[in-house]
């Protein structure tokens, strides 16, 4: 069974738990709330954008979503259907909103709004890069990702290898420090923050908070892998 690193992070009087949950794996729905029911958070911050996060409220008051998968997105998903059921939104996201609601839990967006992300892409990814990227997916179809055995590590290495381009590897970097910043505004406003964020970018948020400050880690059961 593979094990979900819960991280926690002191800053002044505040400690922020990092979740890493596999953006769209169903069965990482319980392991969001039972984090949640364990932290007890007075905050919860998503990776969303403002907007997406306007999104995840309509969604819990019962409107349905406007999907559009592009190719990328119907790969990961096929493939990462392997290791669980698949949903969108991300179940770990739409899990958390409504925990949120539930308790009475504020909720924060900590990612680039998409007008900071439109703007970000057009500085990061050159022609040549986007280009490349717009026809190598088919490459990606075809890839099996046979050394992944968990959602986990398939996560991991589908992620590096869309983001083997170096715009877009610097565009990820963007909203990883965007995030950290975020996160550290929240930070002297709150005491007890859980921030769910996708498993690919948790390494680098961490990284841009942990300088100079306590940093504990700790393996949790993860209920999202061998069921």
């Amino acid at each position: 069974m593979a094990a979900a690193k819960l991280v926690t992070i002191s800053l002044g009087k505040c400690k922020i738990t990092i979740l890493p949950t596999i953006k769209g794996l169903t069965r990482e729905k319980r392991l969001v709330r039972k984090t949640v029911e364990a932290v007890g958070p007075d905050i919860i911050a998503l990776p969303v954008s403002r907007e997406g996060l306007a999104g995840l409220g309509a969604i819990h008051r019962g409107k349905e979503p406007e999907i559009f998968l592009s190719h990328y997105e119907q790969i990961y998903a096929l493939k990462l259907a392997r290791y669980g059921k698949v949903a969108v939104p991300p179940p770990s996201y739409t899990e958390a909103y409504a925990i949120a609601m539930e308790k009475g839990i504020p909720v924060r967006a900590i990612d680039l709004s998409e007008d900071d992300f439109a703007d970000a892409f057009c500085d990061d990814v050159s022609t040549p890069n986007l280009v490349y990227h717009s026809i190598r997916w088919r490459w990606l179809r075809r890839k099996s990702f046979r050394k992944a055995v968990n959602a986990r590590q398939f996560a991991l290495a589908w992620d590096k290898a869309v983001n083997s381009l170096k715009g877009f590897r610097n565009l990820e970097a963007r909203r990883e420090q965007h995030m950290a910043r975020r996160l550290l505004d929240l930070s002297k406003r709150h005491q007890n923050i859980l921030a769910i964020l996708e498993l690919e970018r948790m390494d680098g948020v961490v990284r841009r908070l942990e300088s100079g400050r306590t940093v504990t880690s700790g393996d949790k059961e993860d209920a999202s892998e061998g069921e």
